[in-house]
């Protein structure tokens, strides 16, 4: 709520060299020019942030994969997006082959690896 109440105010200060920068999302550069909704392309950044995250916390499969968890529900949240939404995003990842989703059993989250381009490959 303080957050909309600040943005809702323009309580901005300009961007300076000095100026402290505000927690932010790495959005990888190779998404822009993929054919992907931008629901799916901010879902694939939620998603890269929560797997550095996982990395530094050790999910890391006997392959060396990070593994990370990400339920629809979480991100319908972060997303502020309806569940059928959220759902299509995560299906244009996979489609796309940049997650799998690996589907653990009735109530347990998917396991999903995410996948970047290969070196030299970006655009």
């Amino acid at each position: 709520m303080e957050k909309e109440q600040c943005m809702q105010n323009n309580i901005f200060i300009p961007y300076k060299a000095d100026t402290t920068v505000p927690p932010y999302l790495p959005f990888p550069r190779f998404l822009v020019t993929l054919n992907l909704s931008n629901d799916a392309k901010v879902l694939y950044t939620l998603l890269f942030d929560r797997a550095g995250i996982s990395r530094e916390n050790g999910y890391i499969e006997t392959d060396g994969t990070v593994r990370l968890y990400f339920t629809v529900e979480e991100a319908k949240g972060k997303l502020h997006r309806s569940r059928q939404v959220t759902t299509r995003a995560f299906q244009e990842l996979e489609r796309s082959g940049l997650i799998i989703r690996r589907k653990q059993g009735l109530g347990r989250p998917a396991v999903i690896t995410l996948k970047i381009p290969a070196a030299g490959k970006e655009n």
